[in-house]
């Protein structure tokens, strides 16, 4: 045989080997996915009801059906993941299922003309929904985080002694609204700082990537997109840089930090897109990485109809060094991944307890709770209000704390005509629905001209939580324009009703979205207001501190 042939045989006949060997480990992977189907199918319709969907294709291709199969029987039953995982291996996502380049856009246009902004932000132009950032104050300094170009990550500091800023600074990188994507605002950073004054920031994630693989705390695939990344500095009290972490979830969606008394950080998060698991991840004190997620809420697809799944949004608020508030809603959706886009399905007010001092939940009575919670134990064990009664949905809710101790949540009513918040309270044993959040019915506004103002859109007292004299207000005016003032309490005002008299407006704008949050110190004293203004689809961040915007020197 002539030697140059036999190089080519021995090419040949690796190849061979090779086809043959894939060959026979996608048969044993196929017949092992089967069978665990067919195993749980005996108790689990949800196979079937994906099964038959991928047999009609009507809404989706049956390689998308079965994408979607393989994500519910990874995710329901982790048995299947190290068969999947071992057949994966190498692979890339457009060679395990046959479907087209994912759909994320448009990209939004940018505007025809450039709408004029007030003077004194302190951040570029920014995409996106309105958000006012994730700040904290720090050894006299305000510590911002935002979403920035193309949803990037900026950090800022400002210092209250000097007045001078440091940064912004751009921290990390973010796969969401790149390469002609839409902008997506769900991976807003969630900033904080350890006891050994690294700062950290968690960012970007909506979902995660197509070629992130599937997920092991979901049932629902990565089809929003966005990877949730953490980034710690890399010197203690500096923002100028920042190295990234592997700890989290690339799925994972949403994010609040909370840092308690001890030092420890706790960051709540969803663990993928809709129909996923909420989570919360614990960063020991002296640690610079979370340990491993703790489930607290798990979906489930509904007995009667498995095409639909019952999950939740979660709210998580610190009320002291060793508790979180949490109040969550049951959101119900559905593997078609269609969404009413009048109220998307939210629904009821639910209302639970974290104690961090030994990581245990309780309801509104103390009784101590089994996670995860699914929509049966919520509805027996934590429900607070149940707006199917009157027909509407709850849209957002948010624990509150009320002067006089009582736990109560406040939930956004939204039924055919109207939209408007009101608040839940536990008394006498019993939770009252339907009553107006606090201080809204006892407060009467007055402009500098003695008018009555009727339409306050965010109201923040200045000196303490409760009983200040001075406060910050955002209202429309009698031209209807979109107004910032600052009002002090009426020295005459009675007991029963507060009159606050408004000053002239500070900046006062037509066709324009302000959001207003109070940066607060350890005594409850608001050092400062950042300001978000929109205009024209385009927004800028302010910082309003000692009686002034104060600019990015």
């Amino acid at each position: 045989m002539p030697r140059s042939i036999k190089p080519l045989l021995f090419l040949l006949t690796a190849c061979f080997v090779l086809a043959t060997t894939a060959a026979a480990m996608s048969e044993d992977y196929s017949a092992k996915r089967a069978a665990l189907i067919e195993k749980h199918s005996r108790q689990d319709a949800t196979f079937a009801a994906l099964e038959r969907e991928m047999r009609t294709e009507e809404t989706y291709s049956s390689e998308y059906w079965r994408w979607r199969i393989d994500q519910y029987l990874y995710g329901q039953y982790p048995e299947f993941q190290p068969i999947y995982d071992k057949f994966a291996e190498g692979k890339s996502f457009q060679a395990l299922y046959d479907l087209p380049p994912e759909s994320l856009g448009p990209e939004a246009a940018e505007p025809a003309e450039w709408p004029d902004f007030p003077a004194g932000y302190f951040t570029g132009i920014l995409p996106g929904n309105v958000h006012t950032g994730s700040s904290f104050i720090a050894d006299g300094k305000i510590n911002i985080a935002y979403q920035g170009h193309l949803t990037d990550p900026y950090v800022a500091s400002y210092d209250l002694a000097t007045g001078e800023w440091d940064g912004p600074y751009q921290a990390g990188h973010s796969t969401l609204s790149k390469n002609g994507r839409k902008v997506d605002s769900h991976g807003r950073p969630a900033l904080a700082q350890d006891d050994d004054g690294y700062f950290h920031i968690v960012f970007g994630g909506h979902g995660g990537e197509r070629e992130d693989g599937l997920n092991p705390l979901s049932i629902d695939t990565p089809h929003a997109g966005g990877r949730l990344t953490h980034v710690v500095s890399t010197k203690p009290n500096d923002i100028s840089e920042f190295v990234a972490v592997d700890d989290v979830s690339p799925f994972a969606s949403y994010g609040s930090n909370f840092k308690m008394g001890n030092g420890d950080i706790y960051f709540f998060t969803r663990a993928g897109t809709h129909k996923s698991p909420w989570v919360y991840y614990r960063m020991g004190s002296g640690s610079q990485t979370f340990d491993p997620p703790v489930l607290i809420t798990w979906p489930t697809p509904q007995e009667e109809n498995p095409i639909m799944v019952d999950t939740f949004y979660i709210n998580a608020r610190k009320v002291s060094d060793t508790e979180i508030l949490i109040s969550y809603l049951w959101h119900e959706c559905n593997f078609y991944e269609i969404h009413n886009k009048r109220h998307y399905h939210r629904i009821n007010t639910y209302y639970m307890r974290m104690d961090t001092t030994d990581d245990t939940f309780y309801n509104v009575t103390n009784e101590q709770l089994t996670l995860p919670l699914v929509k049966s134990t919520s509805d027996e064990l934590t429900l607070a209000y149940d707006s199917t009664v009157n027909e509407e949905s709850c849209f957002s809710t948010r624990p509150l704390v009320l002067e006089d101790g009582r736990p109560a949540a406040a939930y956004e009513a939204m039924g055919p005509d109207y939209r408007e918040w009101r608040m839940t309270v536990f008394e006498n044993g019993e939770w009252q629905s339907g009553l107006p959040l606090p201080g809204t019915t006892t407060r009467v506004f007055k402009d500098s001209f003695g008018r009555m103002i009727s339409n306050v859109l965010s109201f923040e007292q200045m000196d303490a939580e409760h009983g200040s004299s001075s406060a910050a207000v955002v209202y429309r005016n009698a031209d209807g324009e979109t107004a910032f003032a600052m009002a002090s309490r009426d020295p005459q005002t009675d007991a029963d009703v507060e009159t606050w008299n408004v000053a002239k407006p500070i900046v006062a704008l037509t066709k324009a979205n302000v959001q207003m949050r109070a940066i607060r110190d350890s005594t409850g004293t608001a050092a400062a207001l950042v300001f978000n203004i929109k205009k024209a689809g385009v927004q800028r961040l302010y910082l309003w501190q000692d009686g002034a915007f104060r600019p990015v020197n």
